[in-house]
């Protein structure tokens, strides 16, 4: 007995001089749907180099307001996921995120060519890729069966089966207000760079104008969409109520970047069972070859008192097995080298799929999210919920609104013949 209480006692000292080594770190997120990964990386990390993400979510807009406050201070979260482009220049221009070059010396290998550069402004690397992702549609394997249908190839033909499952009473296009507001750019952005790619970047950049004929085009035929009652009801969530309708067949697609697999597969959906991946053809020859990219970047505050734990923790992030795998598993999101062509294959073929797709899609194009200032795209998004609530008849007002913003926010970025 004597010997099994010392025994018990020594476990405890020994529970206890690990948990003292083990130095927990604030990471920050917009995202509850991906808690779950963030939990079990904390705890992967925390055992194997000792330092623990203990990581909290927040509802996205309340997200930007209390990060940009918390790293003017001592409370600036070591780890935190936010957006690049414009969305992070104020942020960089302040001074208020770590230089992780030094982090990307020793893991930079295990990256693909160009995603360094692409965190990279004025020569400083300021985040490590969360996700790496190309803005496809992904479409009901359970409507497509049901109606003995096949992908269209046309946007013509694309409308015509459109109308067909409206007859059917099935919902076209996943995209809504739901509880995120942010979505209200998607099918704009998916509609105007099909119309035009070169314009879109020069609209992004403050070289056109929303009032411009490829805008208020762009404005019709989403318009015309709305109208005819391809878009699924405003309250569905993208999260939860468009999973359970994909693999039901009443809504045929959505269009999402491709992280959104992983959603789909944590509401139990099966990849190219319940679902397959799609690109809608160009609207016109000017929208040919191009697809959106979006790089989700994890970044460091640098006020924060534990930033050395969290280039320590980065190091683990990019580098470790485990860490890919956690990914892999409950994201299925793979952007470093760290989980095989082969497990990919066989977990998710959709992403196989995709990457064939994607070979006839050479043109990149920025995520409007982050391709242009952030008080137009705030102005944009409130715009386009408003226009998407039912207010499509003013679409040229909700336009004249954000050239506006547009016109008073572009000197502020050096644009001064806006």
């Amino acid at each position: 007995m004597k010997r099994f209480l010392v025994g018990m006692i020594m476990l405890s000292v020994l529970a206890f001089v690990a948990t003292a080594q083990t130095k927990d770190i604030k990471i920050l997120h917009d995202n509850p749907e991906f808690q779950k990964y963030w939990t079990n990386a904390g705890e992967a990390s925390g055992k194997e180099v000792g330092i623990r993400g203990v990581s909290t979510n927040y509802e996205t807009e309340v997200y930007q307001t209390k990060v940009k406050v918390d790293l003017t201070s001592s409370s600036a979260p070591a780890v935190f996921k936010w957006w690049f482009g414009f969305r992070a220049y104020s942020l960089l221009k302040a001074g208020l995120v770590a230089d992780l070059g030094d982090v990307w010396k020793e893991v930079g290998s295990n990256y693909a060519p160009g995603i360094k550069e692409a965190l990279t402004i004025d020569g400083v690397t300021y985040a490590l890729p969360f996700n790496t992702g190309y803005w496809v549609w992904y479409y009901s394997k359970a409507a497509y069966a049901k109606y003995n249908l096949t992908l269209p190839k046309t946007w013509d033909e694309w409308m015509k089966q459109l109308a067909f499952l409206k007859s059917k009473g099935v919902y076209g296009i996943g995209n809504t207000i739901g509880d995120s507001r942010w979505t209200s750019f998607i099918v704009f952005e998916e509609i105007l760079y099909r119309l035009d790619a070169d314009f879109y970047n020069r609209l992004v950049t403050g070289k056109a104008h929303y009032t411009d004929p490829e805008v208020v085009k762009a404005m019709q035929i989403w318009k015309d969409l709305i109208d005819k009652g391809y878009m699924a009801p405003n309250d569905v969530n993208y999260t939860t109520d468009i999973p359970r309708m994909v693999k039901e067949g009443t809504i045929a697609y959505a269009p999402f970047g491709d992280w959104y697999s992983g959603i789909l597969q944590g509401q139990g959906l099966k990849p190219n069972k319940d679902y397959g991946v799609w690109i809608p053809p160009a609207i016109t020859p000017k929208g040919k070859g191009a697809i959106v990219l979006e790089i989700s970047p994890l970044m460091a505050g640098k006020n924060s008192p534990d930033l050395a734990s969290a280039k320590k923790w980065f190091k683990w992030y990019a580098s470790s097995k485990s860490s890919a795998d956690i990914l892999w598993k409950d994201l299925k999101w793979a952007p470093s080298k760290n989980v095989s062509p082969e497990t990919i294959s066989k977990d998710d073929p959709t992403v196989t799929d995709e990457v064939e797709l994607l070979k006839a899609y050479p043109k990149k194009l920025i995520r409007y999210w982050e391709a242009t200032p952030e008080e137009i795209v705030e102005e944009a998004v409130a715009q386009w919920n408003e226009f998407r609530g039912g207010s499509t008849d003013k679409y040229m007002d909700q336009l004249k609104a954000i050239e506006a913003k547009a016109k008073e926010i572009w000197p502020k970025y050096g644009v001064n013949n806006y």
